[in-house]
């Protein structure tokens, strides 16, 4: 299956690129895990065209120099899901989107590279009021949002959402990823 661009991701930021990209013409199609805490973007994206894969995840893509190419999912198998822009927004720790051990995060799809303190005594602090410092790790992307694997960055595989390091504005990570690939 084609499409102009694939969401990996069933949240306010992925689903809300897919709705503003399906308004100008673009074919989408999202994978998504789990549910959503906000069901508006969901509805408007499935009302506009967009595929929506629910209850499935990305298990590995396909790479062509520094593209991404097409991406394997769990239900579909050996059927890929090929696109010319991919947008990885598939959240932080709570949603698995980012992963640690007692001693790295990492990103479980595509092994992208991921900004945090090598400390892990770094990633907490003991005031609970305040904010986590691990809530700040995130995805490495330049500076048009793009992915970086290996320190190289990934021409069509974008980020949007919380999975981007640093205090993010959901929405206009969203809106610019749009603007990027459009």
């Amino acid at each position: 299956m084609s499409f102009d661009v694939v969401i990996i991701g069933g949240g306010l930021a992925g689903l809300s690129a897919g709705v503003e990209l399906l308004k100008v013409g673009k074919s989408c199609a999202a994978v998504s895990e789990g549910l959503s805490l906000n069901n508006a973007p969901r509805e408007e994206f499935v009302a506009l065209g967009g595929v929506l894969f629910s209850g499935d995840s990305v298990v590995r893509g396909e790479f062509d120099s520094d593209r991404l190419v097409k991406v394997f999912t769990r239900n579909l198998e050996n059927t890929p899901l090929a696109a010319q822009s991919f947008i990885l927004s598939t959240g932080k720790f709570f949603s698995g989107g980012l992963r640690s051990t007692k001693d790295i995060i990492y990103e479980p799809i595509f092994g992208a590279d991921v900004e945090y303190d090598h400390d892990p005594a770094a990633w907490c602090s003991p005031d609970i009021n305040s904010t986590q410092p691990f809530e700040c790790f995130g995805l490495a992307t330049d500076s048009s949002q793009r992915v970086m694997i290996s320190g190289r960055v990934i021409e069509n595989l974008y980020a949007a959402g919380e999975i981007l390091s640093g205090q993010v504005e959901i929405i206009n990570s969203a809106l610019e990823v749009c603007r990027r690939i459009i």
